[in-house]
């Protein structure tokens, strides 16, 4: 039986976790577009062979399940990471010392990274490359025309999917529980082990989500609407 006076009571005890499920977020998806970024523009400024590797990889971190690669990375990253950090640290650091937030960083980034690559890509494809031909024709260096008036217009087709994927990126991160890191969905669920209640935190977290998509949502296009209005 579900006793809906307990779901405000889940609730508050979730929201405290919105600000680190919000900045994982956050990092995540500016490093991705990032790195997104430049790939896209190796991809697209390359021959065959350079391509075809970055092709490898992105269809690699696309097609594995972010679970799978999450778990990978959990298992093997701390043992890369710990003697390089006792190095530093002045003391020896064992694996399992070794925070749960480089296996969750170093996962979702490059996960992200592999969709972000492929967005950008599509959107420097979008633009005439007659504008940028011309640009140089006119005297103006390569990198500049690329900056000043290829990117700009790449970035705003773009745009939208960024919004999508940071949605994406933070019920993505749901999975962290499983490695120890706490945020919406493992709030849920110490409070389902806490009150001995099976149901109620995880209608809690539900809505939570919904009404964060909803806000986000909200803002994004509000911020979208005035990024183009300035272009």
């Amino acid at each position: 039986m579900i006793d809906f006076e307990v779901i405000p009571t889940a609730l508050l005890y979730i929201m405290g976790a919105i600000p680190n499920t919000l900045f994982m977020a956050f990092v995540t998806m500016i490093s991705a577009i990032i790195l997104g970024s430049i790939i896209a523009v190796i991809r697209q400024n390359s021959g065959k062979m350079v391509n075809g590797v970055f092709a490898v990889i992105v269809s690699f971190l696309r097609g594995v399940p972010a679970i799978v690669q999450l778990f990978i990375v959990y298992n093997s990253l701390p043992f890369l990471l710990a003697p390089i950090i006792s190095t530093f640290a002045g003391h020896t650091v064992k694996p399992f010392d070794v925070s749960p937030y480089w296996t969750v960083y170093t996962t979702f980034i490059l996960y992200m990274t592999a969709y972000q690559s492929e967005n950008i890509r599509g959107a420097l494809m979008s633009v005439d490359k007659g504008q940028y031909e011309a640009a140089v024709s006119l005297g103006i260096t390569p990198f500049r025309a690329f900056t000043r008036i290829v990117f700009p217009q790449a970035f705003i087709v773009a745009l939208p999917s960024f919004f999508t994927y940071y949605l994406k990126t933070i019920k993505l991160l749901a999975l962290v529980f499983t490695v120890k890191v706490i945020d919406m969905f493992a709030k849920a669920d110490l409070f389902s082990a806490l009150y001995n209640r099976r149901t109620e935190p995880y209608i809690a977290d539900a809505i939570a989500y919904w009404g964060m998509a909803i806000l986000l949502t909200f803002f994004f296009n509000w911020w979208e609407k005035r990024l183009r209005a300035k272009m």
